[in-house]
Order: structure tokens, then sequence, then C-alpha cells
């Protein structure tokens, strides 16, 4: 297809009808449980149902517009508000403003996002159009923690510290996030803030990541009891409390070796691989049954030559490795940069700019970080799964353009999208 052609098509297609259609076909139920939510608001003066409000701020984020106050301006015209009415089911003379969200986000309950960000990632589980890309009936996690802001001073009272040489305090908000890997896209499958949630002193503890995943690790074994994973960290989840919960839990875990962290059994692995090694391919290194406390791991490496560079990889897992495997159980490894790629790196700098301070209520910035993460699903929906934008070969950027300029200048029949599609996705 030639450039005339793309645009052509462009020009007679409608990226808000394809991504109404995705909604509406892989997650029914979506708008209904914005509508549900707990609304504290005294009903005789409330203008904006539960659903509108929450629709409004996710169409925002998919059309790119990462400020509140741009959601008012950049959407603030007849057609988006007549699409807006259709969409929400509602008439609507305006959109909600800016600082109507906030109010309520600032009481919205955080519980009932993780219930739809659990909906979320259960409906697609069960479309089964994911399961090609489990790993011996394993789906992958990925879990890593970020920044989302830094400030000179104690925001809401629980931010993380850090002091600086010269003395100096810094303070920011943290987040742990769980990413469900599947192909091309990352999904949000658990949120977790890490945070302190008293006024500390100087000797006590501060929450941390590790912490953090102990909690999480509970709350995803409750909601997905029946679903077998493969646990994927770098070099901080190697130790005993984690390994057993993995244990525990019956999952599979490869966790990034740290020979200055796990010394002693990178020190066993290295002697054993120049005595023998377990696996006859080039560059690759195995030792499987390593005793690192009460349990037994296996260690393995590889070492990719590239433009005359060496890079190490090393691992530890306590999946069955053999010559048949390990180049599978490499990439299932390394595919923990997505989270930094496709997760928090778009998040911050492609689409959504999660470090952004939508909010200094600490409510309601969690709130914005959960519809973060709901609309970077979506999209990743539509931009990887949706033939239109593969035969476009659109852009993120030009994706959010397209979106906006519809949504804003065009009167989108949605009752003319058809469900009778199937996403496809690259590996």
């Amino acid at each position: 297809m030639n450039r005339k052609q793309r645009r052509d098509l462009r020009k007679d297609k409608n990226l808000v009808i394809e991504l109404y259609a995705i909604i509406k076909k892989y997650l029914p139920d979506l708008f209904n449980k914005f509508e549900n939510l707990t609304d504290v608001r005294n009903q005789s003066y409330v203008t904006y149902k539960m659903k509108t409000i929450c629709v409004t701020r996710l169409f925002g984020l998919l059309c790119g517009l990462t400020s509140m106050t741009s959601i008012s301006d950049r959407l603030n015209t007849d057609n988006a508000i007549t699409n807006m009415s259709n969409i929400c089911n509602q008439h609507l003379d305006e959109l909600p403003y800016w600082e109507t969200i906030q109010d309520v986000f600032i009481n919205m309950n955080i519980d009932e996002l993780r219930d739809i960000q659990k909906y979320i990632v259960k409906t697609l589980l069960r479309s089964k159009m994911f399961d090609k890309y489990k790993y011996n009936g394993c789906f992958q996690l990925l879990f890593d923690g970020t920044g989302l802001s830094n400030h000179d001073y104690n925001l809401n009272g629980n931010c993380l510290s850090r002091k600086s040489k010269d003395g100096k305090i810094s303070y920011y908000k943290y987040v742990l996030e769980c990413k469900l890997v599947v192909g091309s896209i990352v999904i949000s499958l658990d949120s977790e803030f890490i945070e302190n949630e008293t006024m500390l002193n100087e000797r006590q503890k501060q929450d941390c990541e590790t912490n953090a995943f102990k909690r999480m690790i509970v709350r995803i074994k409750k909601n997905y009891p029946k679903y077998k994973f493969i646990i994927t960290g770098d070099g901080l989840y190697g130790t005993t409390p984690i390994i057993n919960l993995c244990k525990d839990y019956k999952w599979h875990f490869i966790f990034n070796l740290k020979p200055d962290r796990l010394k002693q059994v990178n020190e066993l692995f290295e002697d054993n691989i120049n005595y023998q090694n377990e696996v006859n391919i080039k560059n690759y290194y195995l030792s499987t049954n390593i005793k690192f406390n009460n349990n037994l791991i296996n260690v393995f490496k590889y070492i990719e030559i590239k433009d005359n560079k060496e890079t190490t990889f090393r691992y530890i897992s306590n999946i069955n490795i053999s010559s048949k495997n390990i180049k599978d159980i490499v990439e299932l490894g390394r595919k923990r940069w997505k989270i930094e790629n496709e997760g928090f790196y778009m998040q911050k700098h492609g689409t959504f700019n999660i470090t952004h301070l939508h909010s200094r209520n600490d409510n309601a910035m969690k709130c914005h970080y959960f519809f973060i993460q709901f609309a970077h699903t979506i999209r990743q929906l539509l931009e990887k799964g949706n033939l239109l934008v593969k035969i476009l070969k659109l852009k993120i950027k030009e994706v959010s353009a397209h979106l906006l300029n519809t949504l804003t200048s065009t009167i989108s029949d949605l009752n003319s999208s058809n469900t009778n599609f199937q996403l496809r996705f690259d590996d």
C-alpha cells in the first residue's frame, strides 16, 4: 500500500468507532463497572453519572491528553460533547470540568478500582486470545518498581525519603507494578503503592519493594487462584522468602542473578560449569540443583556477542532446564525489559505521563494512576491488535492525534461499530 492509499484509507476509517468496538467486544461490562462505583456525592447536586466522569477521564487518556486541564480545553467542542453523550448514554450539554473529575476521584474507592483492574485482566484472559503466549501452561508476570514523582516536601505525609550526601532529604512517590506479558504487549495485572503509613523517625525502616511484593503476591493468588504463573524480576527478588512464596503457590520463577548479591551461588555456579556445563549449546551455560539455603535452584547464563561486544545475562530459576529449552528460558528471562520499555517508558514518555502530578490528594493521585493502567491496556489492544492501525502503520502519537481529531471534529456513528472481528497480535 502506497502513501496515497494510506491517506485515503485513513480518511474513510474512524478510530473512535474501532476503539469503541474493541471495548464493546472485549470489555463489555467496563462502563457498567464505572457506573456501579460507590458514589458519595449528594445526589441532589449530581449532574454527571459516575460512568460519565470515568469515561471522560478514560477517553481523555486514550486520546493522549496527559493533564486534567487539557481534557476540559481540548475536548471542548460540540462534536466531542455529542460523541461522549453517545458513548456514556447520557445527554450532556457540557463535558465534566476537570475539577469535577478531581472532586470525584478524591473520594473514589481504590479497592473498587482494583476490582476493575482484575475484571479487565480476567476478561481478556477468558477470551483465550492470549493462550498461545503461555509457556507450559503458565502466563509470565513481570515485577518492577518505578518512581512517580519527586518532591522537596513529604506530600501527604507518606512519601519514601532519601538523604543525599549533603544532608538534603528528597521525598518521592513509588509504585510496584505486576505486568502480564503476552506477545508484544504488557497488561497491568496488579499495582501496589510503596509508601510509609506513618511519619517515621530515622531508626524506623521504610516501606520497600520486597515488602510491597509480599503484599501484592497474596492478592494475586487470591484473585487468580486457578492460573499458573512464571514470576520474573530483577536480582532484588532472588531471596529465600520470595522463593518460598513461589514454591508455596506452585509458581515458577526466573530472577536475575547479580554476582555481588548472591556471591556464593554465583561462585558455585562458575565452578560447576568450569568442571561440566550441563548444556551443549554455544554461549549457554547451566548448572542444576544448586543449594541456596533450604532450596535447590537452577542457575544459568547466556553470553550475547553483538557488534564485538559481550553481554552476560545470569538467572536463577526453579524451571526444569536442559539443552532442549534453555534458549526459551533465557528469552523468558530477558523479557523483563518489557516492563521497562513497553510499560514504564511508554507510560512516562510515550502517551500517559505517569510522572505528572495529576492531583496533590493522595487518593485522587492513585485513582489517576489506575486509570492510566486501564487506558494503556486498551490502547495496546488498539495499537497492536487492530488491523487498520497495522495497515496504516500509525505511530503511537499518530494514533492519539487521530483519536482526538475524530472525537472533536466528527460525530461518530457508534451503532455502526462491528464486533465481528478478532484482534491479532504479533509475537
